[in-house]
């Protein structure tokens, strides 16, 4: 099986459809997380660059684990100044 880390806050878990017992745990490019429903701290962007990374983990929450196929939606909202 697979060892997730386990998480409890609902606002660092986007929600998955198809499966219990995990979420998705996002963080910026520089680790930080990302609060859901909060604005995040500033990311700058390299001079002439105009890729931003976020990163996905997989994270067990305190419900009953299932497997199959799951599925989430996440809205980001960019401002540029």
């Amino acid at each position: 099986g697979h060892s997730f880390p386990t998480r409890h806050s609902s606002d660092l878990l986007v929600k998955v459809q198809g499966v219990t017992g995990m979420g998705l745990h996002l963080t910026d490019a520089l680790g930080r997380d990302v609060q859901l429903g909060s604005r995040g701290e500033p990311l700058f962007l390299p001079l002439g660059g105009n890729i931003q990374t976020w990163n996905v983990q997989p994270t067990r929450t305190s419900a009953a684990l299932t497997s199959g196929a799951f599925r989430a939606v996440v809205d980001f909202r960019l401002n540029y100044e």
